[in-house]
């Protein structure tokens, strides 16, 4: 019988990282189980407090699957890769996810294996290769594997107080809420971004929707679903109008994050649907020309985020705005020009993280462009976007604008932070964070 173990390192860079549920890792456990004949599969859960840095609870596999979505994670998981080999050298170790696109080079230096891209049938034969004692070092493809030609993630593998808890949906009364995909990918390539492979939007079809929130509620009694999808309500009306009729089938409460694109006529089917609250993608509110700077959308506008807010709340849906502060193109009167902002629109709650040019994003690829003169190199700095849901979760802004940028002068790191922190207690003093 075969053995795969799969670990979740202790994402240190949340400071409740138990509130968020591991998808892709029980995803690509459930694939295996599913597909893989003769085959155990575990997940050890290093994000339990009283299991972080205790890598001596991993037990022995025969593989164990490394699945790096955040860079932030990658040197934790380069440590338990070296121990575990020490420990058992008989085991290999795979590994996939959007670091391992990103930083190839590297891990394939410290991964067995590594696959790359939309990983299903790679990862397959990738398995089915070490049973033949012919593992490849690498494994990729020019083909997209379809999200909807697989089953969607079991929770069984990990306990269910991992799986669901009442603080995703705190601000509406007690009720029991957890996470899920029914899309991946992204048809946008906002250069801050590195989420967006497959290029284009990937959907599940409606009936496997309610397959999935119907399993939920029966097995774990949810009431609330955390979609958690790039764009929660798809562009293309053709595919939104029955995606959101199949979650509106189930009687579930729903949130998610979207972009300031949909028609009212989605906007309204999605509040029929059951979604209480839509947090937009806003990222700038100062000018036009920042969000230009970092979007990949046609023509982005701080007035059609405006626009888009008074639509959610004619239909009665909570806003809550996500913005990024140390963007390239900003002034020095960010943090006033975004509490400006703020007051006149009033959403219900904000985000506010700061800018990091992560690896495998535009800004990184790219930086000089951008007027950034260096990026530090340590990863664990690299955690998507900082100090997301407070000032505990800081792990540094690693990089440096030049003095002068293609757009004027720019703000140093010190800015950038007091502009973060002056944002922040503002939305704190009036409730507006969570």
């Amino acid at each position: 019988m075969l053995s795969v173990g799969i670990i979740i390192p202790s994402w240190r860079y949340w400071a409740n990282p138990i509130k968020i549920q591991p998808l892709w890792d029980l995803y690509y456990a459930t694939l295996i189980r599913e597909r893989v004949r003769d085959v155990t599969v575990d997940l050890t859960d290093l994000r339990q407090p009283e299991l972080k840095d205790n890598f001596s609870v991993i037990p022995e596999r025969d593989i164990y699957l490394h699945w790096i979505m955040r860079t932030a994670d990658a040197p934790e998981t380069y440590q338990i890769v070296s121990e575990l080999k020490n420990r058992y050298p008989k085991s290999v170790h795979i590994a996939g996810g959007t670091h391992v696109d990103s930083c190839s080079t590297e891990c394939e230096k410290i991964f067995d294996a590594c696959v790359h891209g939309t990983g299903e049938e790679l990862l397959l034969t990738a398995i089915q290769d070490f049973r033949d004692k012919d593992l490849k070092g690498s494994y990729s493809t020019a083909q997209t594997f379809q999200f909807s030609d697989y089953g969607f993630a079991k929770r069984d593998f990990i306990p269910e107080t991992s799986i669901v808890n009442y603080e995703h949906f705190s601000q509406y009364d007690e009720v029991l809420g957890t996470g899920a995909y029914f899309s991946r990918g992204c048809g946008f390539k906002c250069k801050f971004c590195v989420y967006n492979w497959p290029p284009k939007f990937d959907f599940r079809t409606p009936q496997q929707i309610k397959d999935e929130i119907n399993y939920l509620k029966k097995e774990y009694k949810v009431g609330a679903i955390i979609i958690k999808d790039e764009v929660c309500i798809p562009v293309n009306r053709n595919i939104a109008q029955p995606y959101l009729e199949a979650i509106g089938s189930t009687g579930i409460k729903w949130r998610g994050q979207t972009v300031p694109l949909a028609s009212e006529e989605m906007v309204s089917l999605a509040k029929e649907s059951g979604c209480v609250e839509l947090t937009i993608g806003l990222e700038s509110v100062e000018s036009d020309k920042v969000l230009q700077i970092a979007n990949s959308r046609k023509n982005p506008s701080v007035a059609n985020g405006r626009r888009f807010i008074e639509l959610l709340k004619k239909h009665d849906i909570k806003v809550r705005a996500n913005l990024i502060l140390g963007l390239p193109g900003e002034s020095k009167n960010v943090a006033h020009n975004t509490i400006k902002y703020l007051e006149e629109v009033d959403p219900d709650y904000v985000s506010v993280s700061g800018f990091d040019p992560v690896p495998g994003s535009e800004f990184y690829e790219n930086y000089s462009d951008y007027g950034i003169a260096h990026i530090g190199d340590d990863l664990s700095k690299h955690a998507h976007l900082l100090y997301r849901f407070g000032d505990e979760e800081d792990v540094g802004l690693p990089f440096e604008y030049t003095a002068e940028t293609p757009w004027g002068k720019s703000l140093t790191r010190s800015e950038i932070i007091a502009a973060i922190q002056e944002v922040q207690h503002y939305l704190r003093e009036r409730g507006k964070t969570y």
